[in-house]
């Protein structure tokens, strides 16, 4: 039997500068999802808006104060993700670093360890939840209060953005909205930051670790969201950790889409008064349920990892 290398700690395109395949990777995905990818979007999405297109250009201009731009905001964001995370580096993967898709996997996809990593994705959204607050309330020094407000007045916009594509009049929205903020980043963020830059930094560093952090910080930059930068990077660095374990880059797309998916749910639940608890409200949990969350996260990634192996010896 061949066992097939894990492929975080196997350079999958050895043939280049490990160096140059970490900024054709970025660039390739900035301008797809930047350009490219938002040019289409808008082509796609303006036969959804109720106007000509003068109108359609000058609600993009301040999207959230026209309720019809909803549905087509997210589908520019769905195909923007889609060109710049999944397409283009997909076509990067094909024709220039010359591998595949199973290059991404040593390994078969296993059930209990998707249930696992179910799990963990959710006990993990506890042990997160100080670094949420801590974040979010951080307060520069004096001297950088001209970057601070700065900061202040983006992160103002992206939640009002936010609040606004999430703000779903129906199913068939939320049922979009899945597609945009929990399929396309689990898939697409996942093959960029854990398949691609992860591998690209580990051939710079030769460490596992350095890979999988600079991964994530690099993951939670490219939000562009300074008081999400810190609890993003963690689940960066826990999808980078269940990447390695496995040897399977479907665990971390699994783990990203529950995360995200599980929020807008939860969130929609909310907005139709079908739950009491908004999972938006930044509010510290008590510390026995972090703790308690951050034990039953470090029990199952370590059943996951004795699982991982245990799979690895019997294929």
């Amino acid at each position: 039997m061949t066992i097939r290398p894990n492929p975080t700690t196997h350079l999958l395109f050895s043939k280049h500068s490990p160096w140059l395949l970490l900024l054709i990777t970025i660039g390739v995905t900035m301008v797809g999802f930047q350009f490219i990818g938002a040019f289409l979007g808008i082509m796609i999405a303006f036969p959804f808006y109720p106007g000509d297109m003068e109108m359609f250009i000058q609600a993009m201009l301040d999207p959230t104060s026209d309720e019809n731009m909803r549905t087509p905001f997210l589908i520019m964001q769905g195909i923007g993700s889609s060109i710049g995370f999944i397409l283009l580096p997909w076509l990067l993967l094909k024709y220039y670093y010359k591998g595949q898709l199973d290059d991404f996997s040593s390994s078969k996809t296993n059930g209990p360890l998707i249930f696992l990593t179910v799990f963990i994705a959710l006990f993990f959204m506890g042990v997160n939840a100080p670094f949420i607050e801590w974040n979010q309330n951080f307060i520069f020094p004096e001297a950088l209060a001209g970057l601070e407000e700065k900061l202040k007045a983006l992160e103002d916009t992206l939640a009002e953005t936010s609040a606004f594509i999430t703000n779903f009049d129906s199913i068939g929205q939320l049922m979009l909205g899945l597609i945009v903020v929990a399929v396309i980043p689990g898939i697409g963020e996942e093959f960029v930051f854990r398949g691609l830059v992860q591998n690209h930094v580990y051939g710079i560093s030769k460490n596992i670790h350095v890979a999988i952090w600079l991964g994530a910080l690099l993951f939670s930059l490219f939000h562009l969201q300074f008081y999400g930068l810190v609890p993003r990077m963690l689940l960066g660095a826990m999808f980078g950790y269940l990447y390695y374990f496995s040897g399977n880059i479907i665990y971390p797309m699994v783990a990203h889409f529950f995360n995200n998916g599980f929020t807008l749910v939860m969130l929609y639940l909310f907005q139709q008064n079908m739950v009491d608890y908004n999972i938006e409200d930044t509010e510290v949990l008590p510390w026995f349920q972090v703790i308690f969350s951050a034990l039953i996260t470090l029990v199952l990634f370590f059943v996951f990892i004795r699982t991982a192996k245990q799979k690895l010896v019997d294929e």
